[in-house]
Parts: C-alpha cells; sequence; structure tokens
C-alpha cells in the first residue's frame, strides 16, 4: 500500500514544473505550465472514505471556485478480502475565502466519486443475492463538506501548502439512515485529513 501512495507522489512530482526546472530554460518552463495536463497540486489523505491512505493529483478547473482531484486509496484489511483499492474522482467545490494574515480558510463542498475493486465489489449484484436487499458496492457517491487552511511558501518547487478536514459520508449510508430505524444519522459521517502541496 505505502509502496503505490511513494510512486503516485513520485510520479507527480516528476510532473511538477517547478521541479523539472532545473533541466529547462525559463522560456520552456513557461511553455510547460500551459499544457493542460500538468496538475496544481498534489495532496495526501488520511481515512475520507478513499482508504486508509490516498494520494493523488488535482486540476483548478476554476480558479477558486472548482478543483477536480483524482486520487488513489488503499485499505490493506477490508473483512476477507486482503486488500480494497479505491480510486476517486473528487469534486471540491470553494465557497468562499477569508484572509487570516498569511493563511487563507476556505470553506468546501463537494462529491466525490469513487470505484472500489477488490474480490467482493460489484455494479452489478450476481443472482445469489436477494433483489432489492443489498446495495451495489461497485460505485459511491460520497458527499462531504470541509475547510481548506492553506499557507504560501517561499519556494520555487511547492508554491503553498494546506491542510484540510472534510466530514463525509456515503450514499448507502445514508439510504440506509433514511430506510432504517437501525441506522441513525449520527452514525453515518467520518472524518478525513489531508495535506496539500501547490506547484
Amino acid at each position: 500500500m505505502y509502496r503505490s501512495i511513494l510512486y503516485t507522489l513520485l510520479i507527480v512530482s516528476l510532473f511538477s514544473t517547478k521541479v523539472l526546472g532545473s533541466n529547462f530554460s525559463k522560456t520552456e518552463q513557461d511553455s510547460l505550465k500551459r499544457k493542460w495536463y500538468i496538475p496544481h497540486d498534489a495532496k495526501i489523505q488520511y481515512a475520507g472514505n478513499i482508504g486508509f491512505l490516498s494520494a493523488g493529483v488535482s486540476y483548478h478547473i476554476v480558479k477558486d471556485l472548482y478543483r477536480l482531484s483524482f486520487m488513489y486509496g488503499n485499505t490493506s484489511s477490508h473483512s476477507d478480502a486482503k486488500s480494497l483499492n479505491t480510486f476517486a474522482f473528487k469534486n471540491t467545490f470553494l465557497l468562499k475565502k477569508f484572509q487570516f494574515e498569511d493563511f487563507t480558510i476556505i470553506p468546501t463542498a463537494g462529491l466525490s466519486i469513487n470505484l472500489g475493486s477488490t474480490h467482493n465489489t460489484f455494479r452489478r449484484l450476481p443472482d445469489y443475492f436477494p433483489d432489492g436487499y443489498y446495495f451495489q458496492n461497485k460505485i459511491h457517491f460520497a458527499p462531504f463538506f470541509g475547510t481548506i487552511i492553506y499557507h504560501p511558501l517561499p519556494y520555487k518547487g511547492i508554491k503553498g501548502i494546506d491542510f484540510y478536514a472534510e466530514i463525509g459520508t456515503m450514499d448507502n449510508y445514508l439510504l440506509e439512515c433514511i430506510r432504517t430505524d437501525y441506522v441513525k444519522l449520527g452514525d453515518i459521517w467520518n472524518l478525513g485529513l489531508g495535506f496539500t502541496f501547490y506547484f
């Protein structure tokens, strides 16, 4: 699991124009900055419905409003499965900015689309499951809200860093909370914590 996270962060760093800066002239660096496929930041996250530990990159699609993150998470022990892999398309909306000295505080809300992969995840449940009894467990929609605390950095390689916290849930938890008395509203939430490094 940790090796996969390390490889992800290594690949991200190779795409950073600042990291590549020593091999390119300023003109070439400026050209690389304009390439659409170069991410704006890289992040590492603990928990938050993507995995025990997850990492990925983000693109700031609409400045100061919308960011799209591609993340990979892993949970090494999940029921009788050896490993649960999750690929997430995380949509984050920046609601407002508050400046406090050198720190920027940003409340957020969003929706993550998670694709799970292990031997017992199914988009269409096998026939031996009763109809309508179980929720498919391959694709999940995970709404969340949280806060980002950003601080700029005076370095060429990393322009800034943030710490973020998110409270989220998943579609199947919400469904069970609505249709049963067993799952209470207070039981369906979880906390995710992460760091983001801006290029």
